[in-house]
């Protein structure tokens, strides 16, 4: 064990450091004392070089602060998350840590210059252990309506044979980061846990031969767009799991519109979707769906579609909704309301950090399973607290960054009963999710993992948290044991 944990930590030290230095640059820039600070919401569109045969889109979330009394230089650091829309590899996703620095240089124009850090792969695409760096420059012209860019961008997977030389062409969204004062004024946004069967027939997916239903379970986030909740803006990430689909894995952006009454919606999202085989061409896809909400619980039925192949799914869903009033708002020019002694402060839980993982066994391809480390992010909430202890709920990722396993995901939902102890909380972890693709035999794809997790507080709104896991698939040979550390960054939160 010991020897275990040792390898871990060497092989997690370099990706830990750069966290720390991103969550020193987030807690810097998000400070509530912070001046010339924002958020900013970035999409870009990266035609990679023809031989890779696949055309991206990138989208980021970032922190940015300004310097000086002129503010002529700005720096910014977040998430980033790379799908594949048009080509030959639907289904491939990249996630990662991306910053930079812009530099005023005449009216209205920036100089642009970054870095990112990321791990994926899948649909076969050859991403080898899936490590993925990237530089890039570009020339910034700014206006009241957001950020145009264009740039040049290298990215390269060390491992694999996945590099490309390319222009890409972006649009930024400032999206101010409003910190609540005094408790006066909160911003509405919803949270989601999506559950559902999808019904693939034969001509869906290429390792089915007769009609099947797979599980499908997801995270779900938006923001209101007005006053009476009937638009709401939309992120949704979800991974299938049995019908022969594991490895597969969708992201989408939209808009919901409700009701007046809040009981009938209507969905509609357009996005990426593939891998586990199922016939989704270069990725691009669109979802439609409606349905009714009781209370905190909604119910729908709608349409996945690949856009450029002919996978075309029906489905039916079920989804726990939480409102909160958040401090974070992410809408420019958003409306505000007044706290009412109906909400309920809660801690919202930002993590990132790496692990590794190991297993005996063989994969798909009878070569023994080699040491995976991989790259972790989430959202987590404090569900209940006392004096003596902390439930606490996650939804989160592991994408594959060593082991040769790129292709390799996990999406997970956990629960932690912790004891507080001071700045030190100890307890139990209980992990369900969904996993696949790297040619790893996960089965149905369904994961369970039971573990302990440590937590030690390391600032005012920061932590650092270890955990051990042992996991296993159902019906597969893959039964790893688990240790990660990652960095949390608690954000004030009200339920309501």
């Amino acid at each position: 064990m010991q020897a275990f944990i040792f390898d871990v930590m060497k092989a997690t030290t370099f990706n830990l450091s750069l966290l720390r230095n991103l969550f020193v640059l987030a807690i810097i820039v998000g400070s509530p004392c912070a001046k010339g600070q924002g958020s900013t919401m970035t999409l870009l569109l990266e035609p990679l070089e023809s031989s890779n045969d696949m055309t991206w889109v990138t989208q980021r979330f970032e922190l940015v602060k300004s310097y000086g009394t002129s503010k002529r230089t700005s720096i910014s650091g977040g998430l980033e998350m790379q799908s594949a829309v048009l080509g030959n590899y639907g289904g491939f996703y990249a996630f990662g840590f991306t910053g930079g620095v812009y530099q005023h240089i005449a009216s209205g124009l920036h100089v642009h210059l970054g870095a990112s850090l990321a791990s994926g792969g899948g649909a076969g695409a050859p991403d080898g252990d899936g490590l993925m760096y990237r530089g890039f420059a570009g020339i910034v012209h700014k206006s009241k309506l957001g950020r145009l860019e264009v740039g040049f961008h290298h990215i390269d997977f060390p491992s694999g044979m996945i590099t490309s030389n390319h222009a890409a062409f972006g649009y930024t969204h400032k999206m101010p980061y409003n910190w609540q004062k005094q408790n006066k004024w909160i911003y509405p946004t919803f949270f989601e846990v999506v559950t559902g069967l999808w019904f693939l027939g034969p001509e869906d997916a290429g390792r089915n031969s007769e009609s099947v239903k797979s599980a499908y379970a997801g995270v779900r986030v938006g923001q209101y767009l007005n006053t009476n909740h009937t638009i709401g803006a939309e992120l949704q990430l979800g991974a299938g799991a049995m019908g022969n689909i594991d490895g597969y894995m969708n992201y989408s952006m939209g808009v919901r519109f409700n009701t007046l009454s809040q009981r009938l919606f209507l969905r509609a999202h357009m996005g990426s979707g593939g891998g586990g085989g199922v016939y989704t061409g270069g990725g691009i896809s669109s979802m439609f769906s409606t349905g009714i909400q009781f209370g905190q619980h909604q119910f729908s039925v709608g349409q996945w579609s690949a856009l450029t192949d002919k996978a075309s799914v029906p489905f039916a869903s079920y989804s726990r909704h939480f409102d909160l009033n958040s401090s974070f708002g992410f809408y420019r020019g958003c409306f505000v309301s007044t706290l009412n002694e109906s909400t309920k402060k809660v801690a919202l839980k930002v993590l990132a950090g790496g692990g590794q993982q190991r297993s005996s066994g063989t994969d798909r391809n009878n070569l023994p399973y080699n040491p995976m480390s991989g790259i972790s992010m989430g959202l987590g909430i404090q569900t209940w607290t006392n004096t003596t202890y902390t439930l606490d709920a996650y939804g989160h990722t592991l994408w594959a960054a060593s082991g040769g396993y790129g292709a390799y995901a996990e999406g997970l939902f956990s629960l932690a009963f912790l004891r507080n102890q001071g700045k030190v909380k100890y307890g139990l972890d209980a992990t369900t999710g969904i996993a696949g693709g790297g040619g790893i035999e996960v089965g149905s794809g369904i994961m369970i993992a039971p573990g302990l997790q440590v937590e030690r507080e390391i600032g005012p709104l920061s932590s650092i948290k270890m955990n051990f896991r042992q996991k296993f698939f159902l019906g597969g040979n893959y039964s790893p044991l688990y240790f990660g550390v990652e960095l949390i960054q608690s954000l004030p939160v009200h339920l309501w």
